[in-house]
């Protein structure tokens, strides 16, 4: 999903874009935790559709499992992404993990798929933002934190 384009966006857009990059980012940490911790996510997996995600729900499961039981030798301090008090990035260790790995599954997305965004894709990101904005769907922080630091996350 695409973050709104551009600087000084309406609050309503910026928290939309704070969200999206929180979630892309608990995203990328789960899977770099997978790759640092098994070795079948440091390449593609070579499976068919519905075997990856017997796969992937399996390794969601074990990973919640060791996360609840074995926190500190499965994912030490450190290993995930975390941020300071002013809202930068700390990266996580598994990153270092996986940047040593000679193929790695996990690349940079910013040239991944064409510029074409379709009306069906745009009324999402709008649902989403509407529902980010409602007394539904905001969080207590995501006013505050789109308001103090100025400027939008992606």
């Amino acid at each position: 999903m695409k973050p709104f384009p551009g600087c000084n966006l309406p609050e309503e857009k910026d928290i939309f874009n704070y969200r999206l990059s929180r979630c892309r980012r608990t995203i990328e940490n789960t899977f770099g935790v997978f790759a640092a911790r098994w070795r079948i996510f440091r390449r593609p997996i070579r499976a068919k559709p519905e075997n990856v995600e017997r796969i992937i729900k399996a390794c969601v499961c074990i990973h919640n499992y060791l996360m609840q039981t074995e926190n500190a030798g499965y994912a030490p301090t450190g290993c995930i992404d975390s941020e300071d008090g002013t809202g930068d990035l700390i990266p996580g260790s598994w990153r270092s993990e996986v940047a040593n790995d000679e193929r790695p599954a996990l690349r940079s997305l910013a040239r991944a798929g064409s510029n074409n965004y379709t009306n069906y894709a745009k009324q999402i990101r709008d649902n989403f933002q509407a529902y980010f904005n409602s007394p539904a769907g905001s969080v207590s922080w995501q006013l505050n934190h789109v308001r103090s630091c100025g400027e939008t996350f992606v």
